[in-house]
């Protein structure tokens, strides 16, 4: 499973060898402080655009009226950018597009019984990125997407029930450009 998270980003990483290209290698800041953790990597296609491709893992207790959850998710993160005045490529202010594939699962505590789903998000984003002389990146960026949630059972309606209209986007971001 793990192959299956590392090997796209590592090849991104990779195309770092052709003689154009940039990578900006990023790990998200604030999902760290919630317990998760979220790496992408960032490919300059131009100096006014980037796509990029992220993955992530969290885990949360989250407590609603009729019961308490332990949620775990894995994501998949494409992302499209323009970047409207760029100084180095590909930095300072962007708009874009994001997506997200995520497989959720909960547990209900007081039962162990478990409930898995898979939630689709697409929506925009925008953010500002600082490159600094030695390579070292900062950024921060938002996004609200529309989500699309497909799961089935009483227990899934219950546990999934808060995040089946929208995605909320919020990126503390710190990295490296290659």
């Amino acid at each position: 499973m793990k192959r299956v998270f590392l090997l796209p980003l590592l090849f991104l990483f990779n195309l770092n060898l052709s003689a154009q290209l940039q990578v900006d290698a990023k790990l998200n800041l604030g999902s760290l402080l919630t317990g998760g953790v979220n790496v992408a990597g960032d490919v300059m296609i131009d100096p006014n655009f980037s796509a990029s491709l992220g993955l992530a893992y969290a885990t949360t207790n989250f407590n609603i009226s009729d019961g308490a959850f332990r949620y775990r998710a894995a994501r998949f993160i494409p992302e499209g950018r323009y970047y409207v005045s760029p100084e180095y490529g590909a930095d300072r202010f962007f708009v874009g597009a994001y997506g997200k594939a995520v497989s959720v699962r909960a547990t209900e505590k007081a039962t162990d019984q478990i409930a898995k789903g898979t939630r689709l998000v697409l929506g925009p984003l925008a953010g500002y990125k600082w490159i600094l002389p030695s390579g070292i990146l900062i950024e921060l960026n938002a996004g609200v997407g529309a989500s699309l949630f497909l799961s089935d059972g009483e227990l899934a309606s219950r546990a999934f029930g808060l995040i089946n209209l929208m995605d909320i986007r919020l990126g503390i971001i710190g990295g490296y450009r290659f």
